[in-house]
């Protein structure tokens, strides 16, 4: 279908492909991997002949249909949702067109007429309001957006419009970058399941490792101008991977072994006339290994192996109270007498349709949006941090970005610790000295995600933070989140990411919201069945309101039981949080003797006093030790809180 041979392509000295040879055939559903800038999206650019190459060739075959999916919004259209997807194709138009026209002319009896008719069920245009339709609503389109014209949609909604076009119609391949974007949790999981069972060939650039490994049949890997295909998905080729990695590090280790060995005897011996000869066939492999060495590149994920959360200050159980929020955006109600509870130590993702509430709902926690009515109350020591995509304006846009990450630190914090925070969030080399301004929309929110890392709060509120990022990257967040000893509420489509890191759904949905205590395979089994509406808590005497007295009396009962058992529960609660807050105290206070003992460590003057260094030295042993017991105090006593 289509052939790329010996392609070159940069941008002055920027070389993004050096002589890439490549093949697509029919039938293979193909996941797109590589780095930030590594010319993914550019090599689809090239297929489609938008971009000229450097050097080199691409071959598309002759009539092949290709249906694209941009990364940004720039679809426009004049028809409405359901006719853009029925009659929006021009080849299928145009056969429209003439079909009418023949017919007009009493000509439906001709040779063309059978093959305008034969090319239009090819094409399955007699079934495409069917199946557009059944798209429609898998996408999260409801029936009364159908006759809605596309130009009245958001840009959102218009780019899940062109998606829905190129799966209805038929394209011999589909190029789909990042086509989970502009989609809510639950289309993408659509989606992902429409692509596994889709008889036909596409290319898709994708962060999400779920989607890939359940959607692909083969990998293409893009990285340091060379391109690899791989038969299998991503988890086949991560396998294949790690296979030539601890193949490629016995050979290195084997290599520098054998230099080493070749080095000393050439050393030792290159003054004896007797050893000259077995000197000179040494020195000759030493040669042979110099022009041609075994090179161990630089694994990536050894840094985001290191990438951790520093310790936050612990906040009280309940983080943050909504109580009787309402919150409406003109005659559109979201909110009504809304109430909600976050408690310290969920990591919580919000699911549900687009246009249900969930960035509200985190605005409205976040602090950021007013409230018509009600209390948003912040718990005891929360710390409250907020990410979205839109809010850009916590940056200084005269730093450069390693000087804005460092400016986050509380403390003396290494440079090459912010360094490693900010490479794994794909700042490496010099992209750590550029100036904040001249930084890409992408850029500046994964600097917001790094600086949260120099200094973390202690309850985040993540509006989807793995946009613009790759999926090294995404592994980097996912591993810093699950060591995070705060609390977490979180929205995001990104499947693997939600996996990961979730350990309780909130479904969000008609103002109300439903709590789901498990992770988001839990959420999935469950969802279908009756769970306890968070914003529905109602007493056992509120229900049996209006029955007879004596059903009054009993409830009426229950309820005091109920009383006197929450008193209880209460008191003991206070009592054990009482004692994890001494215990808390005293381990910050040794936290603190520990970090003043290690910056002295560092100050050359006392280092040189070998008595005091070894005292110091001796004390941080102990309180290490101290804090290790501390934290085993404090975890007993936490699973003791009722």
């Amino acid at each position: 279908m289509i052939t790329i041979l010996n392609l070159s392509k940069n941008y002055g000295k920027k070389i993004l492909f050096q002589n890439i040879s490549l093949t697509i055939n029919k039938g293979e559903k193909i996941g797109l991997i590589g780095p930030n800038g590594a010319g993914k999206s550019t090599l689809f650019s090239l297929i489609l002949g938008e971009t000229e190459t450097s050097s080199g060739d691409v071959q598309v075959n002759r009539n092949l249909r290709i249906g694209y999916l941009p990364q940004e919004s720039s679809f426009h259209s004049e028809h409405t949702v359901l006719s853009e997807l029925t009659e929006g194709d021009k080849t299928v138009a145009a056969l429209k067109k003439e079909k009418e026209e023949l017919e007009d002319k009493n000509l439906a009896g001709t040779d063309r007429y059978g093959e305008v008719v034969h090319e239009m069920e090819t094409l399955g245009y007699f079934e495409l309001e069917h199946k557009a339709k059944k798209i429609l609503a898998g996408l999260g389109f409801k029936e009364k957006d159908f006759n809605r014209p596309v130009k009245d949609m958001s840009g959102g909604w218009q780019m899940r419009t062109l998606l829905g076009k190129l799966l209805t119609f038929h394209y011999d391949i589909l190029l789909l970058d990042e086509p989970t974007n502009y989609l809510d949790l639950n289309a993408a999981i659509w989606l992902k399941d429409y692509l596994a069972q889709f008889d036909g060939t596409f290319i898709m650039i994708s962060h999400d490792k779920a989607f890939l490994n359940e959607v692909t049949n083969y990998t293409l890997i893009l990285e340091n101008g060379s391109i690899y295909k791989v038969q299998g998905n991503y988890e086949h080729y991560e396998a294949i991977k790690a296979e030539r990695r601890i193949h490629l590090e016995k050979q290195f280790k084997e290599q520098e072994k054998k230099r080493e060995q070749l080095e000393k005897f050439v050393s030792r011996f290159h003054a004896q006339p007797n050893k000259a000869a077995a000197v000179r066939s040494k020195r000759t492999i030493l040669e042979r290994i110099e022009k041609e060495p075994i090179v161990l590149p630089p694994d990536p994920r050894e840094s985001i192996g290191n990438i951790k959360f520093p310790s936050t200050r612990r906040s009280g159980h309940r983080v943050l109270n909504l109580e009787k929020i309402s919150k409406a955006y003109g005659d559109i109600q979201v909110y009504k007498d809304f109430d909600f509870e976050v408690v310290q130590g969920e990591k919580a993702v919000l699911v549900g349709e687009n246009g249900a509430g969930k960035s509200t709902l985190l605005k409205i926690m976040a602090g950021v949006v007013d409230i018509d009515s009600g209390a948003r109350i912040v718990g005891h020591n929360a710390d409250i941090g907020y990410f979205s995509q839109t809010r850009m304006d916590v940056l200084n846009p005269e730093n450069t970005v390693l000087r804005e990450a460092y400016s986050a630190a509380p403390g003396y914090m290494a440079e090459s610790m912010v360094r490693s925070i900010l490479g794994a969030f794909l700042f490496t080399g010099d992209d750590a000295d550029k100036p904040v301004k001249v930084l890409s929309g992408g850029e500046k929110s994964r600097l917001i995600l790094a600086k949260y890392l120099v200094n973390p709060p202690n309850c985040l509120l993540l509006d989807e933070p793995t946009t613009h990022l790759d999926v090294d990257a995404v592994d980097a967040l996912i591993k810093a989140l699950t060591g995070y000893e705060g609390t977490i509420v979180f929205i995001s489509h990104d499947i693997h990411f939600v996996r990961s890191v979730a350990n309780v759904v909130y479904e969000v949905k008609d103002g109300r919201v439903r709590r789901f205590p498990g992770n988001f395979d839990y959420y999935f089994e469950k969802k279908d069945q009756g769970i306890t509406l968070v914003s529905e808590h109602k007493t056992r005497a509120r229900v049996e309101r209006g029955k007879k007295d004596e059903d009054k009396f009993k409830a009426k009962e229950v309820e005091r039981q109920a009383r006197e058992e929450e008193k209880g529960r209460k008191n003991h609660n206070v009592s054990v949080r009482q004692k994890i807050t001494k215990l808390q105290s005293e381990k910050e206070k040794l936290e603190l003797e520990s970090y003043a003992k290690s910056r002295a460590l560092s100050n050359p003057h006392i280092f040189r006093d070998e008595e005091t260094a070894a005292s110091y030295g001796r004390r941080l042993k102990e309180i290490d030790k101290e804090v290790q017991e501390l934290d085993a105090l404090i975890q007993d006593l936490e699973t003791r809180i009722k």
